[in-house]
């Protein structure tokens, strides 16, 4: 007989409500349920497209299997831990016992099809269903499959009132079963035994049911139509706009398995495939994340370039850039072998805006990419690896990749596409006495490198550097030390002269006593700060910066950003374009002139000869 059984902790430890994988998904509950459970299917796919339902019912609430049982496990639980001083687990078995009393109880159904269903519910250990029900930290999934850890199985009871959920399959091997688990707190027993905090509904030694679950009215699962049905008993979400939160999770993360594809969903009588992602997109557009509008039009754009390559010998990786819209976001979304999107990349050129997708098809690639990905599936960890330097390496060799993808396309761009994107209104104005001239330095073919960055409006005591924009070739490499140089120049990979020697150029500024008066300056806050590479050979850049204010006796700091910190930048020389001299020390360029709104353009030189992100502080005295 199927009945709730909770395993005896045998006097070991206590289980509380927060000592579960339950807890890492309380936090976005319902985005979690849905990333999971896509992702879950699509490693089971057994044809080419996989089919998911999320389908919400209620039913009486003394129909749940083993309702008496459970009702009174609720209060065993409050009962233990009626002494506790945090409020969490009262609240949660509070909550439980009032949702149980309720006439109705809400479900949601989540049924995947052409899968596999979970196999292996016949053993003991090592199987699909096993390592679903009763494994934790376990999965045994191949080496292209999109989850690793085992963890995504406990979304679904972040989404539970009564952490409680029912899983029933017809394999592939037309073997069925269904198995109820909820996963609770330590308890003491009728026999004053206290219990491991998880419980079983089933048939003896907690082995599953070998049927299908038939609790919602008119369904089941017809013969030959192969997968799994997560049933979770209290949703909690029953009384929200619970579609339209699973529709945004689904588009933020699976646009790429759609748009290929590879999945459809059925979210009640919303449908998300292929030829309804327009309309959803435009449905949705104000509450999407993730920058999922714009890597769509990536995907419908004609206007998008893209490019093919067996990368390293690891399979092939498919990246399409789309250039011009002045909103974009200047990131890529990388897409795994699955169709679930990993993460946003940025840190990359800012010389006009673009956006990119990303898709890595390889399964050789796949496999290092998977062993190195965080549990949340949202970010790639080098130190997750045995060899670390090895998966560093390949995340650099992307990296660039995509680098000089951009650069590419945008070397090939034209002064018209330049404006468009709203860069060229920052370069220097032509000189009507010498035009010639003004077009080679500025906007020849020789421009390389943009990179923009805004400095916060803070504070001079409390400031600091805002994100940071580090070159990730620099980031991920590691530098070098250079010799008779000081401790802050580590980072360097190659940039910098090994000269020791005192740097050409003008003698710097040194302020000496004068009268009592003390002229105090304030930090004046940017509209806009523009660096443009002139000639990388010759460490050449043109600054264009917007203040917000006024000032005289200006001075500007010029720093390299890197990951954790900036560095002083060694400026060499520094002068106004137009006329004008300006002296410089160290990494201050001073004695300019602030006019609020008024573009300051100033030609600097660097004793630094790479590519590099640059941020600035500007101060002055108050006029």
């Amino acid at each position: 007989m199927a009945i709730w059984r909770f395993p005896s902790n045998d006097y070991g430890e206590n289980k509380g409500i927060n000592d579960s994988g339950v807890a890492t998904f309380r936090g976005t509950p319902l985005k979690s349920l849905a990333r999971e459970i896509c992702q879950n299917s699509l490693d089971a796919a057994r044809e080419s497209t996989v089919i998911i339902d999320f389908d919400m019912f209620s039913i009486p609430t003394d129909q749940i299997p083993g309702f008496e049982v459970l009702k009174d496990t609720f209060q065993r639980c409050l009962d233990f831990w009626g002494g506790q001083k945090a409020k969490s687990t009262k609240d949660f078995f509070t909550n439980a016992l009032h949702t149980i009393e309720k006439e109705k109880c809400a479900f949601m159904r989540i049924s995947d099809y052409k899968t596999t269903g979970l196999t292996g519910s016949r053993e003991e250990i090592n199987t699909d269903w096993t390592n679903l029900t009763k494994s934790s930290g376990a999965s045994d999934k191949k080496g292209t499959a999109g989850g690793s850890y085992g963890i995504g199985k406990f979304a679904p009871f972040a989404c539970s009132d009564f952490s409680t959920v029912f899983y029933s399959t017809l394999d592939e091997n037309s073997q069925q079963a269904y198995q109820g688990v909820s996963r609770l707190v330590t308890f003491r027993r009728e026999d004053d035994e206290t219990t491991q905090g998880i419980g079983y509904f089933g048939n003896e030694r907690n082995t599953p049911v070998y049927e299908q679950l038939m609790i919602q009215p008119e369904y089941k699962r017809e013969a030959s139509n192969y997968g799994t049905d997560i049933y979770i008993a209290g949703y909690k979400f029953a009384d929200d706009d619970w579609q339209k939160n699973i529709v945004i999770s689904v588009l933020d993360g699976f646009l790429g398995a759609v748009w290929n594809e590879k999945l459809i969903v059925n979210v009640g009588d919303i449908v998300i495939k292929k030829n309804t992602l327009q309309d959803l997109i435009d449905a949705y557009k104000d509450e999407l994340t993730g920058y999922t509008d714009k890597y769509y039009e990536v995907l419908i754009s004609s206007e998008t370039e893209w490019d093919e390559s067996d990368f390293m010998g690891l399979g092939n990786i498919k990246l399409g850039i789309l250039m011009g819209d002045p909103d974009s976001p200047k990131r890529v979304g990388m897409i795994r072998q699955t169709g679930m999107k990993i993460m946003d990349k940025d840190r990359l050129p800012g010389h006009v805006p673009f956006t990119g997708i990303m898709f890595i098809e390889g399964d050789k690639i796949n496999e290092r990419l998977r062993s190195i990905e965080n549990p949340e599936h949202t970010e790639w960890q080098p130190n997750r690896a045995k060899n670390p330097l090895k998966e560093k390496e390949l995340l650099k060799a992307l990296n660039t990749y995509i680098r000089k993808r951009i650069e590419e396309l945008v070397s090939k761009g034209s002064r018209e596409e330049i404006d468009a994107a709203g860069v060229g209104s920052f370069l220097p104005d032509e000189n009507p006495e010498s035009p010639d001239k003004a077009v080679e330095e500025v906007v020849s073919d020789k421009v390389l490198a943009i990179e923009k960055n805004v400095v916060n409006k803070q504070t001079v005591s409390g400031r600091n550097f805002g994100e940071i924009m580090m070159n990730e070739e620099d980031e991920d490499e590691g530098g070098h030390k250079e010799q008779g140089g000081s401790e802050k120049e580590w980072f360097h990979p190659g940039g910098r002269t090994e000269d020791t020697n005192p740097r050409d150029g003008q003698e710097a500024h040194t302020e000496e006593g004068g009268s009592d008066k003390i002229h105090t300056k304030i930090e004046v806050a940017l509209k806009k700060f523009v660096p443009v590479c002139v000639d990388k050979s010759k460490g050449m850049y043109v600054f264009m910066l917007v203040p917000e204010r006024d000032g005289k006796d200006g001075t500007l700091e010029v720093y390299l950003s890197a990951e954790t910190q900036n560095y002083e930048a060694p400026v060499k020389k520094a002068d106004l374009i137009g006329g004008g001299s300006l002296t410089v020390r160290d990494n201050k360029i001073k004695c300019i002139e602030f006019k609020e709104n008024q573009p300051v353009r100033i030609r600097v030189q660097l004793d630094y000869y790479d590519y590099c992100s640059m941020e600035v502080k500007t101060y002055a005295v108050e006029k």
